[in-house]
């Protein structure tokens, strides 16, 4: 603190004017500090540290994935463009880009362990889907646009909605 009102003043501390990078030392010290404690708290609050205790998972995901994609967990944890996210006929993965994956553990979650609400957004040009992760825990993780038909293509007959959506655009092209 007297640091900071020795250099508002105009005059550095001491130890800074015979050792100025000291203040890049410390400057570098505090992001690095500041982006510990965010995302620890990120990833207690929005779910993600919750879903760690049953579907950590610590090996290569060999699916289709696509990376820099957001999401919103809880309906107020904004993860943007920093989620990896894949899929495959068994799974759903999730994944933090570093360096904002410090306490976000790669997810492995079953299709069998989410449910999935679509929806739309901007009066209904949109595409929009709650996942619903994990029965037990039940953390909700808004996914938009082409993200969500990249999902429901590539996870095929495993996708919570498949049959509902097949039977769906059956009775629409019946019409």
């Amino acid at each position: 603190m007297l640091a900071a009102l020795a250099i508002s003043r105009g005059t550095p501390p001491p130890i800074l004017q015979h050792h100025p990078e000291l203040l890049i030392v410390f400057m570098v010290a505090w992001f690095f500090f500041l982006l510990t404690v965010i995302t620890f708290l990120i990833s207690r609050l929005s779910g993600w540290a919750l879903l760690t205790k049953r579907f950590r998972t610590e090996g290569d995901f060999f699916g289709t994935t696509w990376s820099w994609q957001k999401g919103r967990f809880r309906g107020w944890c904004n993860y943007n463009n920093c989620l990896r996210v894949g899929t495959d006929t068994q799974s759903l993965y999730l994944a933090v880009n570093k360096p904002f994956g410090m306490f976000h553990s790669p997810l492995l979650i079953p299709w069998t362990e989410i449910e999935v609400q679509p929806g739309k957004i901007l009066f209904g040009f949109g595409d929009t889907a709650l996942l619903r992760l994990g029965r037990e825990e039940r953390i909700g993780l808004r996914i938009y646009g082409r993200l969500v038909d990249r999902l429901r293509q590539a996870s095929g007959p495993a996708w919570p909605n498949y049959q509902a959506e097949q039977m769906l655009a059956q009775m629409k092209g019946g019409e």
